[in-house]
């Protein structure tokens, strides 16, 4: 195991609910009755969506608690629902753990009660996670090894360097693992502690290296 299997980073969570009768009707009118002060069915939202031919369901918080006054809005599943975005009301911007507290105030307060009513699924992804959450321990191992040695100002650019950033590449291609950007980014800023300009040209030679290699796969 490489030390960033210990290394972990807070992102943004998922939350699906999935009826296990499959009524949407029922699931729906459990989490209105439910959302009571400081959250409230904002119907108001709902109206707006409601031109699209899947089903939205609105809810919006009150500031409380040191959590932000947000807009939550779940989208329909064939199963169920699942968040779709969460939004700040006040705030020009939740950041990652803003995001988060709402999300599980809502579990909370309206998700959690709901389930006691019906049978309900809740599959909430991991506040923090490491590495090997998004790709093979093969991948995770050359990236870290590419980045202890790596000379941290110049990136890829020595030819030693370059080697073990293209070795990184070949083992996430090779074993289907292919990081974000967004969290390849994050990753080298905050757990490999890379200077955010060279990790936006890494990032950037990444997802280059990666549509060249899916292109000649599919010619």
């Amino acid at each position: 195991m490489s030390n960033d299997e210990n290394i972990f980073i807070e992102v943004f969570q998922d939350l699906i609910l999935t009826s296990c009768d499959a009524r949407h009707a029922v699931l729906r009118e459990a989490l209105y009755r439910n959302a009571t002060s400081p959250w409230r069915h904002a119907e108001e939202s709902e109206l707006a969506l409601h031109k699209s031919t899947r089903e939205y369901l609105a809810f919006q918080r009150s500031p409380s608690d040191n959590i932000a006054a947000s807009s939550l809005t779940l989208r329909e599943r064939t199963d169920g629902y699942e968040v779709m975005n969460i939004v700040p009301l006040e705030e020009q911007d939740l950041g990652i753990s803003g995001y988060n507290d709402v999300l599980n105030d809502f579990i909370e307060r309206i998700v959690n009660p709901a389930a006691q009513e019906l049978k309900l699924g809740i599959t909430l992804t991991p506040r923090k996670q490491s590495i090997t959450d998004w790709v093979s321990s093969e991948a995770a191992s050359t990236l870290h090894t590419f980045s202890a040695c790596a000379n941290k100002s110049t990136g890829a650019d020595h030819p030693m360097d370059r080697e073990r950033w293209f070795k990184f590449i070949s083992a996430a291609y090779d074993t289907n693992s292919r990081f974000s950007t967004y969290l390849l980014g994050r990753w080298l800023v905050e757990a490999e502690k890379w200077p955010p300009e060279t990790a936006a040209d890494l990032v950037d030679s990444y997802q280059y290296s990666m549509d060249l290699l899916e292109s000649r796969a599919v010619a």
